[in-house]
């Protein structure tokens, strides 16, 4: 995974949670740092995952549903250990599509 790349998936995890939070009324990221920190804590169990799991060049679709996937299981696993972080489960899977499209579309545009 190139730098690029990964700023890329933290800008876009950071964002889409502070969206999400702001649209569902049962959502909430309170603090920036706190989006921020969810968001490096994503983008770096995505780039274990392509090291780990992705080894070879992939279908560009393997990367969205590799960040659903990521997503999803980070997003649930932060909601349990950060009390600042309120996703209910609508907001938990809204969060991880987009964050999911929005990969799909990256990689094929940044290599």
């Amino acid at each position: 995974m190139s730098w690029l790349r990964m700023i890329s998936r933290l800008t876009t995890v950071s964002l889409v949670l502070l969206l999400i939070g702001y649209l569902l009324p049962g959502c909430s990221v309170l603090p920036l740092s706190t989006s921020f920190l969810v968001g490096f804590t994503i983008t770096s169990f995505g780039f274990l995952s392509e090291i780990l799991i992705l080894k070879r060049k992939s279908l560009p679709y393997t990367y969205g549903l590799n960040s659903f996937v990521i997503s999803f299981i980070g997003l649930t696993l932060i909601k349990l250990f950060l009390p600042d972080v309120n996703i209910s489960w609508l907001g938990l899977v809204l969060s991880s599509l987009i964050i999911g499209l929005v990969e799909l579309i990256i990689p094929t545009t940044i290599k």
